[in-house]
């Protein structure tokens, strides 16, 4: 593949040369078809693509597939049919480019496709299942925040996937069985409409209970790699009664991995997003603990408590599908959006733009190993001050798939012995140095983490990581004896076994994605 665009090579000597890049990135990049061969222009500008995020995205590739049918007597051989760009072949010599000039350690860059951005254009059937089990009731007493924010997500959700097709977009209730809900007209009335009085479209099915694996077995089966399925609930497990909660919660726990694992088996092609977000409504109405029984009538009241309970909202799907559904929805703004788990069977590991800033909270002195490249990912000369080293680096994570609470807790990172994360912040030119902000703001990096390290340890090479792991707002909320409810009301019985059961599935699934990226700083005396 190497061989078939040779000419690289060649090209790309004079583009090597510092003055030539440097009057490429910074002034004239897309005035040099004057001077420079187009063969040059457009190497230069795969490499400016490359070097700031390790990909060509779809504005980038538009600019190339331009710029190539401007001068389509000179790339000859990437046209196909005498009027547009081959794919096939532009992508190769991508890679051959990229396969040329990386730097050690560099995978391979991701390349827009454009046949699969038109295939995930066309937007997925939306199925939404709201759980209406008596333990539901309290949420939908009168107008609550529950049913607001479901008001929002059904008319987002139809407004969303209605751009396609007027039929892609259904709305079940499900508690025992699945129960499609009336013929729905004002999406907002429908939500408001949520009574559990004897006449209304809620009150449908038996409403006794929901088993919840059995619930999320049926919406996972029937979510498709052209559909996204959300699921309501307070996700509180039912058990029969026994002496050994823990060792029932453990079973329901395995149940749970189970119907994942299955749908893994059929479906090995389907990287398949889970999406869990953790809500709170106020909450007007009787709590049935896990010990109760209909005799006893052994439920905890709520009415007049002001109380305020967790539910959940789950989006399923097709991982790019899904990516592009949660932009729409916004969750995180939604009004009693509390915390988020997004969990993907993804198979590559993706590491993404970084660069050692020269002074931003920085304490200590360093130099950056070779000067002529444009990233720093080395340094040496290293001096302490006081007994420590400190600097921070810009890194691009835009696309990592944790709620932003995550993404900024330093307890979410692993470096090795001796390191320590001070910080993870946005990028903001009011706390970067200007310098710094001069190089960062022409990169996609999103934020800056600070590294401190002290004199008491071997220098050594910084190895970062960002743990796929549980986060910790799941165990916090997590509840193993809700009989006394009214003083855990933030509490949801068996949660953490019924997340665990998921992640399990998905660790199973991909064994060896125990990180969502790593990146090295080598560091030298």
């Amino acid at each position: 593949m190497v061989n078939n665009y040779s000419h690289n090579s060649r090209h790309l000597s004079n583009v090597a040369k510092p003055m030539v890049l440097t009057l490429f990135f910074f002034a004239t990049l897309f005035l040099s078809s004057c001077s420079y061969e187009p063969s040059e222009v457009l190497d230069t500008k795969i490499n400016v693509a490359i070097r700031s995020g390790n990909n060509i995205d779809g504005k980038e590739w538009t600019d190339l597939t331009n710029y190539i049918i401007e001068n389509k007597v000179e790339f000859a051989d990437l046209i196909e049919d005498d009027k547009t760009v081959s794919t096939k072949k532009l992508t190769e010599y991508i890679l051959a480019f990229s396969q040329q000039h990386s730097r050690r350690g560099q995978t391979d860059p991701e390349i827009f496709n454009p046949k699969t951005a038109t295939e995930n254009s066309v937007k997925p059937k939306i199925n939404v299942f709201i759980e209406n089990s008596g333990s539901m009731d309290g949420y939908v007493r009168g107008i609550r925040d529950f049913e607001i924010v479901i008001g929002k997500i059904l008319v987002l959700s139809k407004d969303y996937c209605s751009q396609n097709s007027k039929n892609n977009f259904d709305v079940f209730f499900i508690n025992k069985l699945i129960y499609p809900a009336p013929e729905i007209k004002e999406l907002t009335d429908f939500a408001r409409e949520l009574e559990p009085s004897k006449n209304s479209p809620y009150n449908k099915g038996d409403r006794s209970e929901s088993i919840l694996n059995d619930v999320l077995r049926n919406i996972i089966d029937s979510t498709t790699n052209n559909s996204i399925s959300i699921l309501v609930s307070d996700c509180i497990y039912s058990l029969e009664p026994t002496k050994d909660t823990k060792g029932s919660l453990g079973y329901q726990q395995n149940g749970t991995m189970e119907v994942f694992l299955n749908k893994f088996r059929k479906n090995p092609d389907l990287n398949l997003s889970t999406c869990i977000y953790k809500m709170s409504s106020d909450y007007e109405g009787n709590y049935f603990p896990y010990d109760y029984n209909p005799k006893k009538k052994n439920s905890v009241s709520l009415y007049n408590s002001q109380a305020k309970r967790p539910y959940y909202i789950w989006v399923i799907g097709e991982s790019q599908k899904v990516s592009e559904f949660n932009k729409k929805i916004k969750f995180e703004e939604l009004k009693g959006f509390q915390n988020s788990y997004i969990l993907s069977n993804f198979t590559k590991e993706k590491q993404p733009y970084f660069t050692v800033l020269k002074e931003t909270n920085k304490v200590g002195s360093f130099k950056q190993t070779n000067r002529g490249e444009k990233e720093v990912k080395s340094i040496n000369g290293i001096g302490y001050d006081d007994g420590t080293l400190q600097f921070s680096i810009a890194i691009d994570l835009r696309n990592i798939p944790v709620d932003s609470a995550y993404l900024t807790n330093p307890k979410s990172y692993v470096v090795p012995d001796g390191f320590v994360v001070k910080s993870i912040s946005k990028i903001d030119r009011n706390k970067l140095t200007q310098r710094d902000m001069v190089i960062v703001e022409k990169t996609s990096a999103t934020h800056y983490i600070t590294i401190s390290t002290t004199n008491k340890f071997t220098v050594q090479d910084l190895k970062l990581e960002l743990s796929n792991k549980i986060p910790a707002w799941v165990d916090a909320s997590n509840s193993i004896d809700d009989r006394n409810v009214k003083n855990e009301l933030d509490k949801t019985f068996g949660l953490s076994y019924l997340v665990q059961g998921v992640s399990e599935a998905y660790a199973t699934q991909n064994p060896e994605q125990t990180s969502y990226f790593k990146i090295i700083v080598t560091i030298k005396k």
